[in-house]
């Protein structure tokens, strides 16, 4: 033997074996996988570790088997790892724990929720009810009403369903007045309205709810329209019931100016005045044909005329606020 042949053979054993330690591993995985499966088995029992089949059989048959909780609810058995395999970190712990079972099953049923009424009426605890006018607290106006300053200066009309926070009482004209504001409040100084169009009320307006509060609006607020309007009904003989009616007077109005403006245009001769009085004569048949539908319609509707309650749009009014009165605390609503 040659004298290099000792040194030569030290280092190709241990390139070798560095081969066979770090490339095993990536020659084993691109192995079949029987015989990656018969490999790891053979060095597990070269470890003293046992059969691997038989602990893999074990893990599969025990993976989907449920367990039995209290209450008789199941939950899949937490897997079993292999022997000599690095177990799974557990889950990170939640703000709040998972309830233990005994627990759920200790814990008695909610009671059922006791059932709700859709408008608990706090009027009904807190006294807001019709009372006479000496008492009130404040009110709701019934129908359209003048509004006053103290020293009876008017300012204007409010609609019916407005609220009026009370402040005091006094005369004027021989009837009783309120003195007081309107809520929400839109003028900086009090005003006076007729108590005899408000319906009077004991406690305030935040003893009741929103619903109830919109719905003593609407009620009183139709309720203004239907009376407004039957009186109108009656003031007119029944022509503003009729659906001819409006248009009836806008033609007579412009007749009727039309009329005028030509008497005073004496400059005009000739063809120009005739194309004017030509004109005036269409303005006058129009208003004409226009009268003769109106007065038809009156004796078709003699009996409407002669009871008001039963013209048509006051009825709708009637019903349309009729509607609001099931929302409203008992005895508020009010004919």
């Amino acid at each position: 033997m040659g004298k290099n042949f000792w040194p030569l053979f030290v280092i190709t054993a241990a390139l070798g074996a560095a081969a066979i330690w770090t490339q095993t591993p990536r020659c084993v995985t691109a192995l079949p996988e029987g015989l990656r499966a018969a490999f790891r088995s053979y060095v597990r029992q070269a470890q003293g570790l046992g059969d691997l089949g038989e602990q893999v059989a074990a893990q599969t048959e025990n993976k989907d088997k449920p367990v039995q909780l209290l209450g008789g609810t199941t939950t899949p058995a937490t897997e079993t790892p292999v022997a000599g395999t690095v177990p799974a970190a557990p889950p990170p712990p939640s703000a709040t724990p998972a309830p233990d079972a005994s627990t759920i099953a200790a814990k008695p049923p909610a009671p059922p929720e006791a059932p709700r009424t859709p408008f608990a009426s706090p009027a009904d605890n807190k006294g807001v009810k019709v009372v006479n006018t000496s008492s009130a607290d404040w009110c709701v106006l019934m129908r359209s009403t003048p509004i006053q300053t103290l020293d009876e200066k008017p300012l204007g009309t409010a609609s019916g369903g407005r609220f009026f926070v009370i402040e005091r009482r006094a005369r004027s004209g021989g009837g009783k007045v309120f003195i007081g504001n309107f809520t929400p409040k839109r003028l900086s100084q009090p005003v006076q309205i007729d108590s005899r169009h408000a319906l009077s009320l004991s406690g305030s307006p935040d003893d009741l709810s929103t619903a109830q509060l919109h719905a003593l609006k609407m009620y009183y607020q139709l309720r203004g329209e239907a009376i407004d309007y039957l009186d109108e009904v009656r003031r007119t003989k029944g022509d503003c019931a009729s659906p001819i009616y409006k248009k009836l007077v806008e033609a007579e109005r412009i007749r009727d100016f039309r009329d005028k403006e030509l008497k005073q245009m004496t400059g005009l001769k000739g063809d120009q005045r005739a194309v004017e009085l030509e004109e005036l004569e269409k303005l006058k048949r129009k208003a004409a044909d226009l009268r003769a539908q109106h007065e038809e319609w009156k004796r078709a509707h003699a009996a409407q005329i002669a009871d008001p309650t039963r013209d048509p749009h006051y009825q709708v009014l009637v019903r349309e606020y009729r509607r609001y009165a099931g929302d409203l605390p008992a005895g508020l609503a009010v004919e």
